[in-house]
């Protein structure tokens, strides 16, 4: 658009000067053609006065009489044509003008009704972006909508994962699991009952001596046995109460080792994987507890409830003191802005 404007405003600028040079020539021819009229009206005058007068001219006079008006009359053609040609000229520039005018103005048209589709854009594009912001707003209200149900639906997930670990953790409190012991052929529950008895008797012979231990059930899992797998399956042995159980631990405990016929094997609680995990989580914290010789007035049990920040570098963390407040153990660390970190939340 301002590629047009600049020549048609250089176009009216050259239209002005000439327009003011035509009106100085016309200023000009007009003040020639007024003293050329008062000259022919001079001797219009001469020669009525001369036939009013009837004065008489000889040859000679009338001739330089008539030689004079001839050059008169010359000069006054001379001056005609040559207001003729400026008078045609100008007729000419202003049919130029005229055809400059005519096509300026189908210009302006031409411009006018562009600009009033450019305005019809305009508004179109503006319509279609306040319709393109309506559906962002909307789709974003939507996202939101829809994060809002994952975060409920991950918390109700969660809750739900946490209570079938407690469901799961309370069924397999009467357990005990034994790894590491072999596997034979034939083998069966009579058998591993028999096992059972021999680790004790080994072991724990004054926990033989004061109580009969008679397991609810025992079994191999997976129960299927297979000659690739390096390792013998575990043991899980189910009490009648969760007492006995306790009693075997607390002896495994104060033994340090289990062994049968010789041969180291291990002896634990029967826990989900969730609470495993969780003991594996808070081993660091529990040896740096131990290498501090800390005692504390309440024993922490598994499974736990854990809120953990930075647990990779507890070990690089110290100095650290352990409180109580309402059944909750927290472990600080002394001289940081960010503690209390962990939190222990007894089951």
């Amino acid at each position: 658009m301002k590629g047009k404007k600049q020549p048609k405003k250089a176009e009216y600028t050259q239209n002005q000067k000439l327009s003011a040079t035509e009106q100085a020539l016309m200023e000009k021819e007009s003040s020639a053609t007024e003293q050329a009229l008062m000259e022919k009206d001079s001797s219009v005058t001469e020669q009525a006065l001369m036939e009013k007068d009837c004065v008489p001219l000889s040859e000679a006079g009338f001739k330089r009489w008539m030689i004079r008006n001839f050059w008169e009359l010359k000069e006054l053609v001379l001056t005609q044509c040559k207001e003729t040609k400026n008078l045609e000229k100008r007729f000419k520039e202003m049919l130029k003008r005229v055809d400059n005018i005519e096509r300026n103005t189908n210009e302006l048209m031409e411009l006018k009704n562009t600009t009033r589709e450019l305005s019809e854009i305009c508004t179109s594009l503006n319509s279609r972006m306040d319709q393109a912001e309506e559906r962002v707003s909307e789709v974003e209200d939507k996202l939101n909508e829809t994060k809002r149900q994952d975060k409920n639906r991950e918390k109700r997930i969660k809750r739900n994962e946490q209570s079938l670990q407690a469901i799961w953790d309370y069924v397999k409190r009467p357990n005990i699991r034994l790894i590491g012991v072999p596997e034979c052929d034939g083998e069966n529950e009579f058998k591993l009952e028999n096992t059972l008895q021999d680790i004790i008797q080994e072991n724990f012979p004054n926990l033989a001596k004061q109580d009969v231990i008679q397991p609810q059930a025992i079994q191999r899992t997976p129960q299927k046995c297979s000659s690739r797998r390096p390792t013998p399956t575990h043991i899980i042995i189910r009490f009648t109460k969760i007492e006995m159980k306790e009693k075997i631990l607390r002896a495994a405990r104060e033994k340090d080792q289990v062994t049968h016929k010789g041969k180291p094997i291990r002896l634990t609680a029967d826990l989900s994987t969730e609470t495993l995990q969780a003991r594996r989580e808070w081993g660091p914290i529990f040896n740096i507890l131990n290498q501090q010789n800390f005692q504390p007035e309440r024993k922490i049990k598994l499974p736990i409830k854990v809120s953990l920040l930075g647990l990779q570098q507890i070990s690089q963390r110290k100095p650290y003191k352990l409180e109580e407040s309402g059944g909750q153990y927290s472990i600080y660390l002394i001289n940081r802005t960010f503690s209390p970190e962990f939190h222990i939340l007894p089951i």
